[in-house]
C-alpha cells in the first residue's frame, strides 16, 4: 500500500507523457529532480556507508575497486557483494580488527 499512490500517479500521467515532455518548462522540472535525486543519493552514499564503513586507506580502496567491477567491468552486483565481503574480511584479518566468533 506504500506505493499505491505512485503507481496512481504513474498510471494518470502516462497517457500524457509525450506530450509533457515536450514542453520546456517540464523539461526544465525533470532537469531540477534528477539533479536533487543525484544529491539525495550522495547524501544517502556519505551518511550511512562513508561514516561507518571507511576507516582506513584499505577500506576506500576496496570501495573503489567494488565500484570498477561495477562500472568498469560490469560485474553482477551479487558477485560484488560477494567479493567485497571476502575483500573485507581479508583486510580485516591483516589489520588485526577481525570480531572473535
Amino acid at each position: 500500500m506504500i506505493y499505491l499512490p505512485s503507481f496512481l500517479l504513474l498510471m494518470g500521467v502516462l497517457p500524457f507523457w509525450d506530450g509533457l515532455r515536450r514542453r520546456t518548462g517540464v523539461q526544465a522540472a525533470l532537469k531540477g529532480v534528477n539533479a536533487a535525486v543525484v544529491g539525495l543519493l550522495l547524501a544517502a552514499l556519505y551518511t550511512p556507508v562513508w561514516t561507518s564503513a571507511i576507516f582506513a586507506p584499505a577500506d576506500f580502496g576496496l570501495g573503489v575497486v567494488a565500484f570498477l567491477l561495477l562500472v568498469m567491468w560490469r560485474v553482477p552486483p551479487w558477485l560484488v557483494v560477494i567479493l567485497g565481503a571476502v575483500g573485507a574480511t581479508i583486510i580485516a584479518n591483516i589489520s588485526g580488527l577481525a570480531v572473535p566468533a
